[in-house]
């Protein structure tokens, strides 16, 4: 029969056994980051001369994808089975194996592989979608991570095999972006909604009905809520915007649409004056003070962000 190598957490009959070799061994790959060829599926880690490879390759009507569903539900476990396309590889090399050898089209000469487990089809692979804020005092990022295991895996050479009842691969940070917060283009109203953007980026925060911005020099909040609703936007490609079209909405894919659950908007306004004491305008200074931004049941908070500002 074929030498069984057993991992962590496989119990093995005596009558099963008895006729082969038993040998207790761990792959050692819990402290690598997962890397990704760019140009197709390949997720891997490498630790000196080893590599443990997962092909997540899909092939829909002829369109090149993954098995890796970017519109799965947000922290609900997915699984698909290993197959004749969806394959895990364990090889050892001659040498210390680069990034770059693994993804050429062409494998390189060296290092040379010395040993090469595939795994048999009916391996359970699960992943689960997930979204992580990470604040910092430069703004908010937004990373999108897959985090895989592997389940009753079976790793062939032919003649020997290795099991894993459980095997935990690790996480993936497949997308991100970035809400810098940072508005340097002057606020507009519109229908009573203040409105700014960058690049690729729209803030929105709709007014009370009877806010008037003052005339004075004052300082005055706005609890933020379903009624006074604040809403960020990031799309996923840098837009213009027409004359005209300043209220609007770009025809551009919306990334990312958080809301503003509670907190409140400071506005601090300045009159500004000439040299000569004559009052020239107003500026309207807009800061964020302990909101927190919701969606799809993730959450940030941020404690004290100047916004930009409105200016009259």
């Amino acid at each position: 029969m074929k030498k069984v190598i057993g991992i962590a957490f496989i119990t093995c009959g005596l009558t099963a056994c008895s006729d082969g070799d038993l040998v207790f061994e761990n792959l050692n790959f819990d402290n690598v980051q997962i890397q990704k060829c760019i140009n197709n599926e390949l997720y891997f880690k490498t630790n000196n001369n080893e590599l443990l490879l997962v092909d997540f390759s899909n092939n829909l009507n002829g369109i090149e994808g993954s098995v890796l569903d970017t519109l799965a539900p947000l922290n609900q476990p997915q699984n698909f089975l290993t197959n004749s396309t969806n394959k895990i590889y364990y090889r050892t090399y001659d040498s210390q194996i680069k990034a770059d050898a693994i993804c050429a089209i062409l494998a390189p000469a060296n290092p040379k592989v010395t040993s090469e487990f595939i795994s048999s089809p009916g391996g359970k692979v699960h992943y689960t979608r997930m979204m992580t804020p990470v604040v910092s005092e430069t703004g908010v990022n937004i990373n999108y991570t897959y985090t895989i295991n592997f389940e009753n895996v079976t790793l062939s050479n032919g003649s020997s095999e290795i099991k894993y009842a459980t095997l935990p691969y690790g996480s993936y940070v497949y997308d991100s972006s970035r809400m810098t917060f940072n508005f340097t283009d002057n606020f507009i109203v519109c229908d009573n909604v203040l409105t700014s953007r960058t690049s690729n980026e729209i803030i929105k925060v709709q007014l009370p009905q009877d806010f008037v911005f003052p005339t004075v020099n004052q300082k005055q909040t706005i609890a933020i809520n379903d009624t006074n609703l604040l809403r960020y936007y990031v799309f996923r490609k840098p837009f213009t915007v027409d004359e005209g079209q300043e209220c609007e909405l770009p025809n551009v894919a919306i990334k990312e649409d958080w809301q503003a659950a509670n907190g409140s908007l400071e506005i601090e306004s300045i009159v500004v004056k000439n040299t000569s004491g004559t009052i020239t305008g107003y500026r309207h200074n807009i800061k964020l003070i302990q909101a927190q931004f919701i969606k799809d049941g993730s959450a940030f908070s941020i404690a004290d962000k100047p916004l930009g500002t409105y200016a009259l």
